[in-house]
């Protein structure tokens, strides 16, 4: 039997807006943009740090989105098996060399 659950409705719709925003903004100010990330030193990190903001806001959007459609992660219901420690064995003699 499955528990009925809240759908994101919202949270995917405040973070399309947001993803669209950012595409936006990135093709309406695309040479500055540019400018900036080109300048090396310090600004070396804004680039970096635009994939992570687009990364996770689309994500976040994306994941929602397939939550409001009624597609989630298979839920596992068995239990993970005991795993047995290994058996050790005893010592073996070594073979020493007398001279």
């Amino acid at each position: 039997m499955e528990t009925a659950q809240k759908k994101p409705v919202a949270k995917m719709l405040m973070y399309g807006a947001a993803t669209c925003a950012l595409y936006g903004v990135v093709f309406a100010k695309e040479t500055m943009i540019s400018d900036y990330f080109a300048r090396g030193g310090m600004f070396t990190v804004l680039p970096i740090a635009t994939v992570f903001l687009f990364s996770w806001i689309h994500g976040t959007f994306a994941g929602a989105l397939w939550s409001v459609m009624g597609i989630d992660a298979k839920k596992s219901a068995t239990k993970r098996p005991t795993v047995q420690a290994p058996v050790r064995k005893p010592a073996r003699p070594r073979p020493t060399l007398h001279v």
